[in-house]
């Protein structure tokens, strides 16, 4: 019998983070879960793994094609972490754990890359075991690319032995139905903030005030606060606290030109209405005494007294509404310069509670 090919477009590459199940984070119940079947001998011939981006997803079908194939688990059924198997997953050379994404800078898994997987399903695992197949994201086998997902569908409906395969995808949206239907879902969860804080302060050495606020943007995504530079974000926050501060003493001109250059960089446009409403945020929590640890600027509490003492709860909460109604407009594409006319004028009606540092 002729030997399957190693492709590239389906060789995972060597990835920061968890391995194995006792190293995810957060996730209890799914792991938990996967055990149970992997010991029943019940695990589902496919998954599909829900949540955001960042949360441990892919980290978990690495640690369960680890489980699969360790040939000295744990009585608990995880990976012993020192066999050959392990080693080589741990390395990023599984022969038996791959991951199809799109390749390079497009969009969209090709059909070829789900007919290769095709032709590597008829083989046994090289290493006897179990072979993991990763797709990530989902959403690139969208319903505009219904080539590679009606091919990937033969396989779900003819699942070969020792195949598991494994979906990714923040939601069910963007998915067929026919897909979804044929795989057993799990939710992940955003990860909680003190788990996120935690992590930042082993990790990175970030002072508490800083992985606060670092954690408070992450959006329950760990990947994504490693990501983040604390620095460049304290000075984007330091910016749009001043901002906050020019529209409320500054006149209608003033406005509009804010509004022209704010909607020239998407990026920026997108860090002001996240962090402007996180101060507005963390305003409403101090004013309702909310413990301290909750906050996200904990580096600026004199200045979070000295707004609270200026303002008025029902004034945050229309600052806070006109920032979320905005950020509705945007995703629904409408033009981001008059959004942001609109924007600036409502909060200087409504009025800035602080003045900048």
């Amino acid at each position: 019998m002729a030997t399957p090919r190693k492709d590239p477009a389906t060789t995972p590459p060597p990835e920061p983070g968890p391995k194995f199940f006792r190293e995810i984070l957060g996730h209890d119940w799914v792991v938990s879960h996967l055990k149970s079947a992997m010991l029943a001998g019940r695990l589902a011939h496919a998954y599909l793994f829900l949540g955001p981006g960042g949360v441990g997803k892919a980290a978990t079908a690495r640690a369960l094609a680890a489980a699969l194939n360790c040939t000295q688990p744990g009585a608990d059924g995880d990976a012993c972490g020192t066999c050959p198997s392990c080693r080589r997953m741990q390395a990023g050379a599984h022969p038996d754990f791959l991951v199809i994404s799109p390749i390079e800078s497009k969009v969209q898994i090709s059909i070829d890359q789900i007919r290769e997987l095709r032709r590597l399903t008829e083989y046994p695992p090289l290493g006897g075991g179990w072979r993991v197949v990763v797709i990530k994201p989902a959403e690139a086998l969208s319903v505009q690319n219904d080539a590679a997902a009606n091919a990937l569908l033969k396989t779900l409906e003819e699942p070969p032995p020792q195949h598991l395969l494994v979906l990714t995808a923040r939601g069910e949206a963007d998915l067929l139905p026919t897909i979804v239907s044929r795989c057993h879902k799990l939710a992940f969860a955003p990860l909680p903030s003190a788990l996120i804080i935690q992590e930042l302060e082993n990790r990175r050495s970030l002072p508490r005030s800083q992985a606060a606020l670092v954690a408070a943007l992450s959006g329950g995504s760990l990947g994504r606060a490693l990501a983040l530079d604390p620095e460049e974000l304290v000075r984007q926050r330091d910016q749009v606290l001043s901002d906050l501060a020019h529209l409320n003493r500054g006149s209608t001109g003033l406005v509009l030109e804010w509004a022209q250059r704010l909607a020239k960089n998407r990026a920026d446009l997108e860090n002001f209405l996240l962090l402007a409403q996180l101060w507005y945020r963390d305003l409403l929590l101090s004013h309702f005494q909310a413990p301290a640890g909750l906050l996200a600027h904990q580096d600026l509490m004199s200045l979070l007294e000295q707004a609270r003492a200026g303002g008025a709860p029902a004034t945050w909460f229309a600052s806070f509404a006109a920032l979320g109604t905005a950020q509705r407009h945007l995703q629904a594409n409408l033009n981001p310069e008059l959004t942001l006319d609109i924007l600036g004028l409502r909060l200087q009606h409504q009025g800035n509670p602080h003045e900048p540092r």
